[in-house]
């Protein structure tokens, strides 16, 4: 939110952020700043059994403001929920709910 302000003092303010050993939010916005600028670049794909052009797409470069942090916060979630059933997956036994139908 700092970051996309129209002062320059806030923009270079950089506060301290205290969450932990093993999630970084700097890295974690980064990083979904660059994936989102990625889809940019490979363009909308299918997804599903839906086809082409049956849903909407949000471009980075094209949104503003809080449509930006919504895009960002998105992404953070999809990436940790797909981390998510990766070792879930892994798991004979306990990803097991991953191969039902009605559970995801």
């Amino acid at each position: 939110m700092l970051e996309e302000s129209d002062d320059p003092v806030v923009k270079t303010v950089q506060p301290s952020l205290k969450t932990g050993r093993k999630w970084k939010v700097t890295e974690a916005v980064d990083e979904a700043k660059e994936c989102l600028k990625m889809k940019k670049v490979i363009g909308q794909t299918q997804t599903d059994r839906r086809g082409l052009g049956s849903t909407t797409a949000k471009w980075w470069s094209k949104t503003g403001g809080k449509e930006k942090r919504d895009m960002i916060i998105d992404e953070i979630r999809n990436k940790d929920d797909s981390t998510r059933v990766q070792k879930a997956v892994q798991q004979p036994q306990q990803g097991q709910w991953t191969h039902w139908d009605t559970a995801i």
